[in-house]
């Protein structure tokens, strides 16, 4: 949590159409249904919706955007960036834990927003497009993370969803663990480091906890060392598999706690990405900026640098 990148200036609509017996549910409570969490990573593509079973579970938001290179307020349903800017934002539902949803044969769809009111600014899809749907077989109490990946007109990394099962290890004292979800359309696999710095240590310690993963593939939750007490801050970084280049400039810096699972995404484009039949070019490297006054940012939806984002499953 872009593909209309969206800044969110309000809080969400706490009135959801339909979705009046959707739960938040923390991963490990007892429910009786599935858990759920949708995660918005595909660059350039507008705000989404998300529909379980054909019944939409996700919120509205009032946002401000560039549209036409003049700011407007809009209300649209889960952005994929903050401001077009290289933040820590994520577009996801819920923003902590799951959402419960019935069990069995589920239905899941993805689908483009549609804001209101209607924006004149060029976008990469229609209002309403169906981004992906997919039938998944879920259990009581198992968790779920569901992506939106791709590239707008892509033949190689076409826009669609992937489901990823939430399986936690058993936890272990005095440990966190971590996962990468790697969901940058346009780059090659990458390792991610982990740095901290624990107490008694005169100088700081790298591993590389996750090798080799390629797009739209998670790697298996991983346990990482803590100290003693509180938190331990660590510092993750993507390479190029089996290199010393980095993927993009831009680290996450986590303060990991004991007991606790987070998955880190690694989201956004490796280099710019003309989007086929139309106008547009998605920049990785800057936002784009009007012709006729380059003091005038272009949409946000234009711009989607690579970066590491993350959110604590349970």
């Amino acid at each position: 949590m872009k593909k209309l990148t969206y800044i969110i200036t309000a809080a969400l609509v706490t009135s959801l159409a339909g979705c009046t017996k959707t739960v938040i549910t923390q991963a490990g409570d007892v429910s009786n249904g599935a858990l759920v969490k949708i995660i918005h990573t595909a660059p350039g593509t507008q705000a989404i919706d998300a529909y379980i079973n054909n019944t939409k579970i996700t919120p509205s938001a009032t946002v401000t955007v560039t549209d036409n290179t003049v700011p407007a307020s809009i209300t649209t349903g889960i952005n994929y960036n903050y401001n077009g800017t290289a933040a820590t934002y994520l577009g996801l539902f819920p923003a902590s834990n799951y959402a419960s949803v019935a069990t069995g044969s589920t239905v899941i769809k993805i689908q483009a927003s549609t804001p209101v009111p209607a924006l004149v600014s060029p976008q990469t899809g229609a209002p309403s497009a169906v981004i992906g749907t997919v039938t998944q077989s879920t259990v009581a109490g198992s968790a779920y993370s569901v992506f939106s990946l791709g590239l707008p007109g892509s033949a190689t990394s076409p826009l669609g969803i992937k489901v990823i099962p939430d399986v936690f290890p058993a936890a272990q004292a005095g440990k966190a663990f971590v996962r990468l979800a790697y969901m940058i359309p346009n780059g090659a696999a990458v390792d991610m480091s982990a740095t901290a710095t624990f107490i008694g240590a005169t100088a700081a310690t790298t591993t590389t906890p996750v090798t080799n993963i390629t797009y739209s593939n998670a790697s298996d939750f991983v346990a990482l060392p803590l100290n003693p007490t509180g938190l331990t801050n660590y510092t993750f970084q993507l390479y190029l598999a089996g290199t010393t280049t980095k993927l993009g400039t831009v680290s996450a810096a986590i303060g990991l706690a004991p007991g606790r699972y987070y998955t880190i995404i690694g989201r956004g484009l490796a280099a710019d990405y003309p989007v086929p039949g139309t106008s547009i070019t998605l920049k990785a490297s800057a936002r784009p900026t009007s012709a006729a006054d380059p003091a005038i940012k272009l949409p946000e939806i234009y711009f989607a640098p690579p970066q590491l984002v993350f959110y604590t499953n349970k």
